[in-house]
Protein backbone atom coordinates (compact mmCIF):
# COMPACT_ATOMS: atom_id res chain seq x y z
CA UNK A 1 0.00 0.00 0.00
CA UNK A 2 1.51 3.35 -0.99
CA UNK A 3 1.99 6.00 1.65
CA UNK A 4 1.86 9.15 -0.47
CA UNK A 5 2.99 11.95 1.84
CA UNK A 6 6.29 10.45 2.99
CA UNK A 7 7.42 7.57 0.83
CA UNK A 8 5.87 7.65 -2.64
CA UNK A 9 5.65 4.44 -4.58
CA UNK A 10 6.62 5.55 -8.07
CA UNK A 11 4.89 4.02 -11.03
CA UNK A 12 6.81 2.41 -13.84
CA UNK A 13 3.96 1.41 -16.14
CA UNK A 14 1.44 3.78 -17.67
CA UNK A 15 -2.17 3.50 -18.78
CA UNK A 16 -3.79 5.74 -21.38
CA UNK A 17 -7.43 6.61 -20.71
CA UNK A 18 -9.72 8.68 -22.91
CA UNK A 19 -11.17 11.91 -21.56
CA UNK A 20 -13.37 12.54 -19.65
CA UNK A 21 -12.74 9.18 -17.96
CA UNK A 22 -9.19 10.15 -16.93
CA UNK A 23 -10.42 13.36 -15.30
CA UNK A 24 -13.19 11.47 -13.51
CA UNK A 25 -10.61 8.99 -12.18
CA UNK A 26 -8.35 11.74 -10.83
CA UNK A 27 -11.27 13.58 -9.25
CA UNK A 28 -12.28 10.38 -7.42
CA UNK A 29 -15.67 10.18 -9.12
CA UNK A 30 -14.68 7.04 -11.07
CA UNK A 31 -12.98 4.26 -9.12
CA UNK A 32 -13.26 1.48 -11.70
CA UNK A 33 -11.89 1.50 -15.24
CA UNK A 34 -13.54 -0.89 -17.70
CA UNK A 35 -11.28 -2.84 -20.04
CA UNK A 36 -11.86 -5.86 -22.28
CA UNK A 37 -8.56 -7.35 -21.15
CA UNK A 38 -7.04 -8.25 -17.81
CA UNK A 39 -3.63 -7.83 -16.24
CA UNK A 40 -1.79 -9.52 -13.41
CA UNK A 41 -0.15 -6.20 -12.53
CA UNK A 42 -1.12 -4.50 -9.27
CA UNK A 43 0.43 -1.26 -8.15
CA UNK A 44 0.93 2.34 -9.22
CA UNK A 45 0.59 3.46 -12.84
CA UNK A 46 1.05 6.81 -14.53
CA UNK A 47 -2.25 8.11 -15.86
CA UNK A 48 -2.03 9.24 -19.49
CA UNK A 49 -4.80 10.88 -21.48
CA UNK A 50 -5.21 9.94 -25.11
CA UNK A 51 -5.79 12.43 -27.90
CA UNK A 52 -9.46 11.53 -28.31
CA UNK A 53 -12.19 13.27 -26.36
CA UNK A 54 -15.89 12.67 -26.00
CA UNK A 55 -17.55 16.11 -25.78
CA UNK A 56 -20.99 14.61 -25.06
CA UNK A 57 -19.65 12.73 -22.03
CA UNK A 58 -17.66 15.79 -20.94
CA UNK A 59 -20.89 17.78 -20.94
CA UNK A 60 -22.77 14.98 -19.14
CA UNK A 61 -20.23 14.99 -16.30
CA UNK A 62 -19.68 18.76 -16.23
CA UNK A 63 -16.07 18.68 -17.39
CA UNK A 64 -14.90 21.59 -19.51
CA UNK A 65 -12.13 21.07 -22.08
CA UNK A 66 -9.94 18.54 -20.27
CA UNK A 67 -6.24 18.13 -21.03
CA UNK A 68 -5.43 15.54 -23.70
CA UNK A 69 -2.22 14.07 -25.05
CA UNK A 70 -0.07 13.48 -21.99
CA UNK A 71 0.28 12.52 -18.36
CA UNK A 72 -1.87 14.03 -15.63
CA UNK A 73 -1.14 11.98 -12.52
CA UNK A 74 -0.73 8.61 -10.90
CA UNK A 75 -3.27 6.00 -9.78
CA UNK A 76 -3.01 2.64 -8.08
CA UNK A 77 -4.46 -0.57 -9.57
CA UNK A 78 -5.74 -2.42 -6.50
CA UNK A 79 -7.40 -5.36 -8.28
CA UNK A 80 -8.89 -6.52 -11.55
CA UNK A 81 -12.23 -8.31 -11.49
CA UNK A 82 -13.98 -10.11 -14.32
CA UNK A 83 -17.44 -8.63 -14.56
CA UNK A 84 -20.71 -10.44 -14.97
CA UNK A 85 -24.03 -8.69 -15.57
CA UNK A 86 -24.83 -8.53 -11.86
CA UNK A 87 -21.50 -6.84 -10.98
CA UNK A 88 -21.75 -4.56 -14.02
CA UNK A 89 -25.12 -3.31 -12.80
CA UNK A 90 -24.27 -3.10 -9.07
CA UNK A 91 -20.98 -1.27 -9.67
CA UNK A 92 -22.26 1.21 -12.26
CA UNK A 93 -21.72 4.09 -9.82
CA UNK A 94 -18.03 3.09 -9.67
CA UNK A 95 -17.41 2.73 -13.43
CA UNK A 96 -19.99 5.32 -14.63
CA UNK A 97 -20.54 3.62 -18.00
CA UNK A 98 -24.09 3.78 -19.32
CA UNK A 99 -25.33 1.13 -21.66
CA UNK A 100 -24.72 -2.58 -22.04
CA UNK A 101 -21.77 -4.46 -20.64
CA UNK A 102 -19.04 -5.18 -23.21
CA UNK A 103 -18.08 -8.77 -23.94
CA UNK A 104 -15.22 -9.92 -21.70
CA UNK A 105 -15.46 -6.90 -19.38
CA UNK A 106 -12.95 -6.45 -16.58
CA UNK A 107 -13.25 -3.88 -13.82
CA UNK A 108 -9.90 -2.40 -12.83
CA UNK A 109 -10.35 -1.21 -9.26
CA UNK A 110 -8.45 2.05 -8.80
CA UNK A 111 -7.46 4.00 -5.72
CA UNK A 112 -5.17 6.77 -4.48
CA UNK A 113 -5.43 9.23 -7.39
CA UNK A 114 -2.68 11.86 -7.39
CA UNK A 115 -2.85 14.80 -9.78
CA UNK A 116 0.25 16.53 -11.12
CA UNK A 117 0.43 20.29 -10.60
CA UNK A 118 0.86 20.55 -14.38
CA UNK A 119 0.25 18.00 -17.14
CA UNK A 120 3.20 16.56 -19.06
CA UNK A 121 2.77 16.29 -22.82
CA UNK A 122 3.95 12.96 -24.18
CA UNK A 123 2.73 10.22 -26.49
CA UNK A 124 0.83 7.23 -25.18
CA UNK A 125 0.30 3.67 -26.28
CA UNK A 126 -2.36 1.01 -26.13
CA UNK A 127 -2.50 -1.33 -23.11
CA UNK A 128 -0.05 -0.90 -20.24
CA UNK A 129 3.20 0.66 -21.45
CA UNK A 130 6.54 1.99 -20.26
CA UNK A 131 7.14 5.71 -20.87
CA UNK A 132 10.53 6.67 -22.29
CA UNK A 133 13.29 7.17 -19.72
CA UNK A 134 13.26 10.96 -20.27
CA UNK A 135 9.50 11.14 -19.72
CA UNK A 136 9.75 8.79 -16.73
CA UNK A 137 12.23 11.18 -15.05
CA UNK A 138 9.85 14.08 -15.65
CA UNK A 139 6.93 12.07 -14.23
CA UNK A 140 8.87 11.20 -11.07
CA UNK A 141 9.84 14.84 -10.57
CA UNK A 142 6.23 15.97 -11.07
CA UNK A 143 4.96 13.45 -8.54
CA UNK A 144 7.67 14.31 -6.02
CA UNK A 145 6.93 18.04 -6.38
CA UNK A 146 3.23 17.42 -5.90
CA UNK A 147 3.82 15.43 -2.73
CA UNK A 148 6.01 18.08 -1.17
CA UNK A 149 4.08 21.28 -1.77
CA UNK A 150 2.91 23.42 1.10
CA UNK A 151 -0.61 22.05 0.64
CA UNK A 152 0.53 18.42 0.69
CA UNK A 153 -0.37 15.77 -1.89
CA UNK A 154 -2.85 16.77 -4.56
CA UNK A 155 -5.19 13.86 -4.05
CA UNK A 156 -8.23 14.60 -6.23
Amino acid sequence: MPSHPLTPEFAQLALSVRQPWAELILSGRKSMEIRTWSTEYRGPVWLHTGQKRDPALEQQFGIEVPFVGGFIGQIYIASVIRLDLDRWTRWRERHLVDGPMPTDAYGWVLRDPLRFARPIRAPGELRLFYPSSAVDRELREALWEGLHTKEGPNMR
